[in-house]
């Protein structure tokens, strides 16, 4: 059982995150499009670049910017879902480092993916993921979203984990940083074991036996 203290911990963390993410998109649209080419050139992800040294800072800058409105509105509630959840489970200095350094894990192994692509990349999604699989390993029968369905935070993690998987390997596409999201998700799976490897390894037995049920009952609807 958590403390009351521990439950009752404002996510401070997330509401600046949204605040900041929020007041830049807002910026991005009262500015002239030659301002707006200019800030995602300084300040979106280069990977080419990224891996020759130069222009780190995008490391946690692209995470800011986002390429349009919808782009904005599913980060935005997605963060809001599963960001609250997780930094009043874990805390918010914690928290903070679990979302920058999933955001940079999530930016390097889209680099490395595409060392040489010069496509811009911006999304918070990257260090999202990273907060969903500590979601989904530490709290796994907490009902989070998938999109606006509500579900247990293990069947979210089960079927985006799935459908990245899939979507690296069989349409890999620079323009869409699939790659980032499983950095991001596999940098918050490592995360969770060293918040609390024992839940941590609780909520992975969980998810095997979860993924083996929704698989077997898969096939059984295949062969009727």
């Amino acid at each position: 059982m958590f403390r009351a203290e521990e439950r009752a911990r404002r996510p401070i963390v997330t509401y600046l995150l949204l605040l900041s993410m929020t007041l830049i998109q807002a910026l991005l649209y009262m500015v002239g499009e030659p301002y707006v080419v200019e800030i995602f050139r300084s300040f979106s992800l280069i990977p080419r670049v990224v891996l020759q040294g130069r222009e780190l800072h995008t490391l946690i800058t692209y995470i800011f910017l986002h390429s349009g409105m919808m782009h904005f509105l599913l980060n935005a509630f997605a963060l809001l879902t599963s960001g609250v959840v997780v930094e009043r489970d874990i805390g918010s200095g914690r928290f903070v480092l679990l979302f920058f350094l999933s955001g940079m894990a999530a930016g390097l192994v889209h680099s490395l993916a595409y060392p040489r692509s010069t496509t811009p990349v911006v999304g918070a999604s990257g260090a999202i993921f990273g907060v969903i699989a500590v979601l989904c390993l530490l709290m796994p029968f907490k009902i989070t979203f998938l999109l606006f369905f509500p579900l247990p935070a293990v069947i979210v993690g089960i079927v985006l984990g799935l459908v990245e998987v899939s979507s690296a390997v069989f349409y890999s596409d620079p323009t869409i940083a699939h790659f980032a999201h499983l950095g991001g998700f596999a940098f918050g799976g490592l995360s969770a074991f060293i918040i609390d490897s024992k839940r941590a390894t609780r909520g992975l037995i969980i998810a095997v036996l979860v993924y083996l049920a929704l698989y077997l009952l898969g096939r059984w609807f295949i062969l009727l």
